[in-house]
């Protein structure tokens, strides 16, 4: 799914690119409205995510090892705003404060240290995600050609979740760091500017809360020790209006 949505994005640009080239003869739309020192605009979108569960290889008491993996992206819904900051011609510092909506699953398989052979089927733990994130990006774009200008951008931000529950096996922590990378077209229409966008993001942080008192001394506990790090990804396709 990621790299499908990657390369159909980026196969729209690509043909937008050239028809725009190609176009000599088109009217310019909103021919002044990037030399603007501020704009706002509202954003709607998909995300998809989940979680690198990197094992711990820690032997439990009945001689099994716990592998935790991504039973796969999850798809969301993502709601947001902009404020873009115009610095130089080709560059501009956008902060996205955005909701993110969706669930993550986890799937863990008991493997026996004599036999190495899989115990039974995987469990799996789903994870709730509400997400408020807080990215700080740069935006670097193309000469406009037309009535379309691809971009590339950059940056990081704080992630808050919204949706810690303590009942769950598997409790993240309230708080990421969130690096993002991706690119994009703006679309100048009559009355607005239209952007699909494309990113990727990677939390730097460990989300495992591994003080979880509701499991300490339950069944449950094994799936906590056999993580030794949880990091977040995300892929999210939105559409800016500006």
């Amino acid at each position: 799914m990621l790299k499908k949505l990657s390369l159909l994005l980026l196969l729209s640009l690509i043909v937008l690119h050239t028809t725009a080239q190609s176009d000599r003869g088109v009217v310019r739309n909103l021919q002044n409205v990037d030399l603007e020192p501020f704009h706002f605009g509202f954003i709607l979108g998909l995300n998809y995510s989940d979680y690198t569960a990197t094992p711990s290889n820690i032997v439990d008491t009945n001689q099994q090892i716990w592998y935790p993996a991504s039973k796969g992206l999850s798809p969301g819904f993502t709601v947001g705003m902009l404020v873009d900051l115009r610095l130089f011609e080709y560059l501009n510092l956008r902060f996205t404060p955005t909701l993110g909506l969706g669930q993550r699953d986890l799937s863990f398989s008991a493997f026996s240290t004599t036999t190495d052979e899989r115990i039974g089927n995987p469990t799996i733990i789903s994870i709730k995600s509400t997400t408020v994130d807080l990215p700080l990006l740069i935006k670097y774009s193309a000469e406009r050609v037309g009535n379309y200008r691809p971009y590339l951008l950059a940056g990081a931000g704080p992630t808050i979740n919204l949706a810690r529950s303590k009942a769950d096996p598997i409790l993240v922590k309230p708080f990421d760091v969130q690096a993002y990378i991706g690119f994009g077209c703006d679309m100048y229409l009559e009355y607005f500017k239209l952007c699909p966008e494309l990113k990727f993001g990677f939390g730097l942080l460990d989300s495992l809360e591994r003080n979880h008192p509701n499991m300490q001394g339950t069944s449950n506990q094994k799936f906590i020790d056999a993580i030794s790090r949880l990091s977040s990804r995300m892929l999210v396709l939105t559409f800016n209006f500006e």
